[in-house]
């Protein structure tokens, strides 16, 4: 999938659902509001940093590619950048270091959650435990 389709699907989704929208988590009874914007999409559940630019779904993207359709989600909760649970090659670490400018050692911010989830709403990923991969990937 190339970087345009994915923000052209997160758009067409919005377009046939309304704006702003529910996303359910992955467990699927609680959600949080999305909020399409021109630039990318704010999200509740994000407290101090809700916005999400767009560059955060292309390099998922673009990382998924890169690793066969599949990539671990990353702990950014518990590791800094580089460290075993949060691999530059993890979505969270490729985001932190390539979109936000993260350097190896230095603490994350974690975003994965809504990421992740506007993903598998959109129906470009599945959102699994520890992981997320990319549908219909050739």
């Amino acid at each position: 999938m190339e970087k345009i389709n994915v923000i052209e699907r997160i758009r067409d989704k919005f377009l046939e659902n309304g704006n702003p929208i529910e996303i359910p988590l992955l467990k699927g009874q609680k959600t949080f509001q999305a909020v399409l914007n021109e630039d990318g999409i704010s999200v509740s559940n994000l407290a101090s940093q809700p916005f999400l630019p767009w560059s955060v779904f292309e390099e998922t993207i673009m990382l998924l590619n890169e690793k066969n359709g599949c990539a671990i989600k990353g702990d950014a909760m518990s590791n800094k950048l580089g460290e075993t649970g949060l691999p530059i090659d993890s979505v969270e670490g490729r985001i932190a270091f390539k979109v936000y400018g993260k350097q190896l050692g230095q603490t994350v911010f974690r975003r994965i959650t809504p990421i992740a989830c506007i993903l598998e709403w959109a129906g470009i990923c599945m959102n699994q435990r520890g992981k997320v991969v990319l549908l219909n990937y050739r």
